[in-house]
């Protein structure tokens, strides 16, 4: 599905709940995990969620999927212009050096709310980020946290050096 109108003021603008955003994201295509290879430039989509506004607050810039074994989830602004790889969890990325593993995350394929699509696993938190196609250079990321109450929204686009 080619976004129509009501669904690009959604992704302009954000939705008042999550469910709105839900129906956009049940109506875009999958896409290949092989397709997201890249550095992406990541903004948050409002949808009323409790995390809303914070990881634009912390400096987020986006992720980096190098391979399907080697992502980089959480990318950060910095004054030096290139953005830079945090893990999430500190004892994550210790276990990482000492086994030379690089990223935090892993790319596989998942069904998930009928329709099967790439998914970043993180490697040492119950977080999964699911990926729908808004376009070839544009990707709606909906994390689903266990235990979580309600799904949180993200856009990426691509980044060409």
């Amino acid at each position: 599905m080619k976004p129509e109108r009501w669904a690009w003021e959604m992704i302009e603008h954000g939705a008042d709940n999550a469910g709105e955003v839900c129906r956009l994201f049940d109506a875009l295509e999958p896409v290949d995990p092989y397709e997201m290879f890249g550095t992406w430039k990541g903004r948050e989509l409002p949808s009323g969620h409790p995390l809303d506004g914070w990881l634009e607050k912390s400096g987020w810039y986006g992720k980096a999927f190098h391979s399907t074994e080697h992502v980089d989830p959480l990318l950060f602004n910095s004054p030096f212009g290139k953005p830079f790889p945090l893990h999430p969890f500190p004892p994550a990325l210790i276990a990482n050096l000492l086994s030379g593993a690089k990223g935090a995350a892993r790319l596989r394929k998942m069904e998930w709310r009928g329709k099967t699509s790439a998914v970043m696993i993180y490697d040492q938190l119950p977080i999964q980020d699911h990926f729908r196609k808004v376009n070839d250079d544009v990707l709606m990321g909906m994390m689903d946290w266990k235990g979580m109450r309600q799904p949180y929204f993200f856009l990426l686009a691509r980044v060409y050096d």
